[in-house]
């Protein structure tokens, strides 16, 4: 006899002649956990994939009002440094606006996304690190919180007016957040790509994963040599922040700070957003249609080939002569052949649609929908991109950067949309509603479309390019097509978070009806 079998033949006894288990004592209720610490202890990364999406959308909500303000600012209904307060506050906006879609918003949309959907696709019950995975969303709900705080608070990366000493000891917070954020994302990529390739179910191959978990693996990849420069530029920033006044790199009184890391939020490395968002639509046709791609292996070249022209770390020109950089051979290829993939990958999508069913009710379908425009604004986007490194155009140094970056930025959210909709019991627990799904679509493609359109025109017009100009050159009537872009982005923001906290609570409902 065995240490265990008295245990064993007690649990029997207890369960008695009708096999009905003993009650659990009241230790064992109450060691599992409540709602309320729930968040905090658990395990399940579809649960904290959730918290990213739900959070995420969220944020979303809140950067494109400032989105709005900006644009107001931009129109002569009010100056922006009445609106604002002054041209640091100004600054502090435009530089959290831009910022908060990249790292708070659409790469964590997309990596909840991933930590939901991307187990169950390779056939692992859970990702590789779980705990892991829950640190990563706590470490970058913390420092999306300092962020937001210490840029209201006077910081923000660098000013254009001069700062008090408080608002330097603000910068150096939004600085640590922003670290801190890079990092949680790193640690939460990790997690996903070591689930792709260790937690693979027997017989898969990498070539055999579905797209939208192949995608997350090379975005993982790309993550991986590219924000970690921008954790370099954060540590050297903050040394000559705290260091002898003679030390320029790091001045709080200019926008040095800024011109460090706005490499980020332009392209080539505006591009690593958008990884996620050629798996997810691949995904999404396939699903609407009810078609599988007839070269799977084509996608997973497409898909890396984009990926590779992403890797963004070394466009970076703060250190070199701007034009030695931008005029060189390899940033006006990589800026030409990031349309290649995603014409191919459109083609791939029209196969999918021509081997499926092409009845009305599919072809309507949200994810149809909003893969189609997804696709169509990060194509316009790439287009862009394109146009902006053809030196007769001279496009660099005018606001046709940030085409591409609300190009980029919005098709990520369609892709967040579209995603609830195609995984929602894994993102949402209930489904999606159509009608909030196709409203929002509707809404973000017609938001960003507006976005791309007028800061394209405005930089063909612009007489002197600047990057932050405080109103769009050459037309008043361009301040308000931007203006009318930034509240339908923020209108169908507003209509996805609302969709989502909808959906998590569709379950709860039914439970209530029921009794």
């Amino acid at each position: 006899m065995t240490l265990t079998e008295p245990a064993i033949a007690d649990s029997e006894a207890a369960s008695g002649a009708g096999g009905v288990a003993a009650p659990e004592s009241s230790d064992e209720v109450a060691a599992a956990p409540s709602i309320l610490a729930q968040p905090f202890v658990t395990s399940d990364a579809a649960e904290v994939g959730r918290l990213f999406v739900l959070t995420s959308l969220l944020l979303a909500v809140g950067t494109s009002v400032i989105g709005v303000l900006l644009s107001l600012g931009r129109t002569e209904a009010v100056a922006p440094w009445d609106l604002f307060g002054g041209f640091n506050a100004y600054f502090r906006m435009w530089t959290l606006y831009r910022m908060s879609f990249m790292l708070l918003v659409v790469m964590p949309l997309l990596l909840g996304v991933a930590l939901a959907v991307v187990p169950s696709q390779v056939g692992a019950g859970n990702v590789a690190f779980p705990r892991a995975a829950l640190a990563s969303f706590w470490s970058w709900l913390i420092g999306a919180v300092i962020i937001v705080v210490s840029v209201f608070a006077g910081g923000g990366w660098g000013a254009i007016d001069g700062v008090t000493g408080n608002e330097s000891d603000a910068m150096a917070l939004t600085l640590l957040g922003t670290g801190m954020v890079i990092v949680a994302l790193l640690l939460g990529a990790v997690t996903v790509a070591t689930t792709v390739i260790s937690l693979r179910q027997t017989g898969m191959s990498l070539l055999d994963v579905p797209p939208f978990s192949w995608s997350m693996l090379v975005a993982a990849a790309v993550w991986l040599f590219t924000l970690p420069v921008a954790v370099a530029n954060i540590v050297v920033i903050y040394a000559d922040l705290r260091g002898r006044p003679a030390i320029a790199f790091g001045r709080a009184e200019s926008p040095d700070i800024w011109l460090q890391l706005d490499w980020l939020v332009e392209q080539p490395a505006v591009y690593i957003m958008a990884v996620p968002v050629l798996g997810i639509a691949v995904e999404a046709v396939g699903a609407a249609v009810g078609a599988r791609s007839s070269r799977p292996e084509a996608i997973t070249i497409i898909v890396g080939l984009f990926g590779l022209l992403a890797v963004g770390g070394w466009s970076q020109d703060y250190f070199t002569a701007p034009q030695d950089l931008r005029d060189g051979l390899v940033y006006v290829a990589f800026g030409l052949a990031a349309v290649l993939p995603l014409v191919a990958l459109a083609g791939g999508a029209a196969e999918l649609v021509l081997r499926g069913t092409k009845t009305p009710d599919r072809l309507l379908d949200v994810r149809m929908l909003g893969a189609g425009a997804a696709l169509k604004l990060l194509g316009a986007a790439a287009l862009v991109g394109a146009l902006r490194v053809i030196e007769p155009l001279d496009l660099l140094e005018t606001t046709a950067t940030w085409a591409v970056f609300h190009g980029v930025v919005v098709a990520g959210l369609i892709a967040g949309v579209v995603a609830a909709r195609n995984w929602s019991h894994e993102l949402l627990i209930g489904p999606l509603s159509v009608v909030v799904g196709r409203g929002a679509v509707a809404l973000l493609l017609g938001g960003g479309g507006l976005l791309v359109l007028s800061d394209l025109i405005s930089g063909f017009l612009a007489d002197a390019p600047d990057l932050m100009a405080l109103s769009l050159d050459g037309s008043a009537v361009l301040n308000v097509v931007a203006f009318a872009g930034s509240i339908l982005v923020a209108v169908g923001a507003a209509a996805a978070a609302l969709g989502a906290v909808s959906a998590l609570r569709a379950p709860l409902v039914a439970e209530g009806d029921a009794t």
